[in-house]
Order: structure tokens, then C-alpha cells, then sequence
């Protein structure tokens, strides 16, 4: 699908990742949502429940461990319709190993799946790896992800 068709895009992180690094994200998200893409914003905190001040709404997703089971497989309804959906592109942008975000990569229906490159056992999670490296990694993940976006799709 050429990038200029793209219109639903799930990105997800870890909540527990830089504030900074947050803040680009959420920047890139809304360029993208700018270009006329639906973004979904997915956040990841890694406790056990969600307190009650924490409630999704309509752009900003949440989950947290309670949301997958013993094994790691998505349970709640909530993030099972989330990733059920058929989003044109899944980007990932957690620059760090994460099981849960790997698990979400591996069940979500997406058409094209984004991701950085941390290991060589994450090739079968994405159609696509951008390595994170300079003096910002997340910034320049983000620009590689743009950069090859319009190269590819």
C-alpha cells in the first residue's frame, strides 16, 4: 500500500521510557495525524493494574500486565478489539526489550508492522526493523521510520 494510502496507524511504547522520548512520539503521531493518518496512541506501563486516575480515551490506549494472561497472551477485551483492529501500520517505538510489546506486535491484525532492531530474534515480530543509534536513538528512530515509510510503502 503506498504511504500516501496509509490511513489508520497504531504506536505504541512503554510508559516507562524517557519523558522525552515520549514527547517525540507523541509529536510524530500527531504529524502523521496532521498528513490526514487515524492515529491510536497505545501506552504500555508496566505495573500490575491500572489505577483508577489512569482511564484511555478515544486517541490515548492503555494496558498494563493485568491485560495479558500467565503466558503473556492478550486477555482483556480491551486490548484484544485494540489489536483486532486492521490498522494499515504498527509502529513500535519501545528501543528497549519488552515481552509484552512484542507479544502486542506478534497479535496485532496491522497490514505493516514497524519495530526497532535490537536483536536478530525479532525479524518474525516485524515486516520492517530500523536500528535505534547517534546521540538521540528515539529521534532517530523516528526519522528513519519517516524516512523509510515514504521509500518503501
Amino acid at each position: 500500500m503506498p504511504y500516501e494510502q496509509v490511513q489508520s496507524v497504531l504506536l505504541i511504547w512503554d510508559a516507562s521510557q524517557s519523558r522525552t522520548d515520549i514527547e517525540e512520539l507523541k509529536i510524530f503521531g500527531h504529524e502523521l495525524r496532521k498528513s490526514g493518518k487515524n492515529i491510536t496512541f497505545l501506552s504500555f506501563h508496566p505495573i500490575k493494574k491500572l489505577s483508577a486516575d489512569m482511564q484511555p480515551n478515544e486517541l490515548h490506549k492503555l494496558c498494563c500486565k493485568s491485560d495479558f494472561n500467565f503466558f503473556g497472551v492478550p486477555k482483556s477485551k480491551n486490548l484484544k478489539d485494540l489489536l483486532n483492529q486492521p490498522f494499515d501500520l504498527f509502529i513500535n517505538a519501545c528501543l528497549t526489550e519488552n515481552n509484552f510489546l512484542k507479544t502486542i506486535a506478534t497479535f496485532t491484525k496491522s497490514k505493516f508492522r514497524i519495530g526497532p532492531y535490537l536483536d536478530q530474534k525479532d525479524t518474525n515480530f516485524y515486516e520492517l526493523l530500523i536500528k535505534p543509534n547517534g546521540a538521540n536513538p528515539c529521534e532517530n528512530y523516528l526519522i528513519e521510520t519517516g524516512r523509510y515509510l515514504r521509500k518503501i510503502i
